[in-house]
């Protein structure tokens, strides 16, 4: 039995606590968050222990792992502590808001040898996990190009953009894209070494203003040649748009979008298919409208994860992953400011 604390009692937080409590390879020991109320919430929920603090839980015999889901500029700190304490981690991205104490990190990372994970759940999708497999699994041969599509249906953290766009700017490469550049890695099965991207606003007023962007494509190239596209942008008026072509030198692959229903209807005038997901007003117009998406992604990562704990094996997707993307979006947000390819940091 694998025990765990969770370091955040938001919507993340809630999510892992619900999956831990399906998984009887698991138990949910203590939660802490800022804020007592919230952590107090979530560990009546789910039968567990409030911490005072984060060493009083990483001092605790009874865990063995944490989900790291607290706001982004506390995720290092929480994933340092940890590592020394020899807890295995699972964090949400991003590792740190600079590439310098990401590399600290993943120094005590090494240094200590404990189990982790970054929360990309878009390789966990039903479709895109049995892509992935495909791909790596030789089914279609040497993966020349890939085409990740990424289109949210509505802008979503303008928020966030406002408040950190002077520290870290171009907050549609390192929220949305991020995830894509984690899928482009693994499908690519190679390193990309050199990124270009073009980006407009073309969505709200207020980021051209504040010299954001809303929509971008990106080129991804690795040292072999392979190439990989990205297209992005914060609007959509048909659902929440999100695909994947990968093709090789004996075949291609597709994961598509996920209508409401799979009926088709044929008439004289075409043919008409239910719209993308999310269908309902109410998650068209909230920010979770990627819950239904990837409502199977989330369990699936943490069910792995477990595993991954109880075997000592590391998971499909590790916090260096998740370093290796940063580097990607350091790399691609140079090139929007300069106009140019840039190359990727190596390490």
């Amino acid at each position: 039995m694998v025990g765990f604390c969770i370091f955040g009692a938001g919507r993340m937080g809630q999510l892992h606590a619900r999956t831990l409590l399906e998984n009887d390879k698991a138990t949910l020991q203590y939660v802490y968050d800022v804020i007592p109320e919230a952590a107090k919430e979530l560990a009546e929920r789910y039968g567990a222990r409030v911490a005072p603090d984060v060493q009083t839980a990483l001092a605790s015999e009874d865990v063995d792992a944490v989900i790291i889901t607290t706001p982004a500029g506390s995720h290092v700190e929480l994933v340092i502590e940890a590592a020394r304490a020899g807890k295995a981690i699972f964090t949400e991205k991003p590792l740190s808001e600079d590439i310098q104490t990401a590399k600290l990190a993943i120094q005590e990372i090494r240094q200590a040898g404990v189990i982790t994970a970054m929360g990309f759940m878009k390789r966990f999708e039903p479709s895109h996990y049995k892509l992935i497999q495909a791909v790596k699994t030789n089914q279609i041969g040497r993966v020349e190009l890939v085409v990740l599509t990424n289109r949210d249906i509505h802008v979503t953290i303008l928020e966030l953009a406002r408040e950190t766009h002077k520290s870290a700017p171009y907050t549609l490469l390192r929220e949305s894209t991020v995830h894509d550049f984690d899928l482009a890695r693994v499908l690519l099965g190679e390193e990309p070494v050199e990124v270009y991207v073009a980006g407009s606003c073309l969505v709200e007023p207020e980021f051209e203003t504040m010299g954001e962007i809303d929509a971008a494509m990106t080129t991804l190239r690795t040292g072999s040649g392979q190439m990989c596209h990205i297209n992005n942008i914060w609007r959509t008026q048909y659902g929440y748009d999100q695909r994947i072509e990968v093709f090789g030198s004996k075949g291609m692959l597709r994961a598509e979008n996920r209508p409401e229903t799979s009926v088709m209807h044929f008439r004289e005038d075409g043919i008409l298919l239910d719209r993308l997901i999310p269908s309902s007003e109410e998650a068209w117009a909230s920010d979770d409208f990627f819950m239904p998406k990837y409502a199977a992604a989330y369990p699936h990562e943490m069910n792995l994860f477990v595993e991954a704990v109880i075997s000592g094996e590391p998971p499909l997707v590790t916090i260096y992953d998740g370093y290796r993307a940063q580097l990607i979006v350091e790399a691609a947000v140079q090139s929007l400011a300069t106009n140019q390819p840039v190359q990727i940091d190596k390490e």
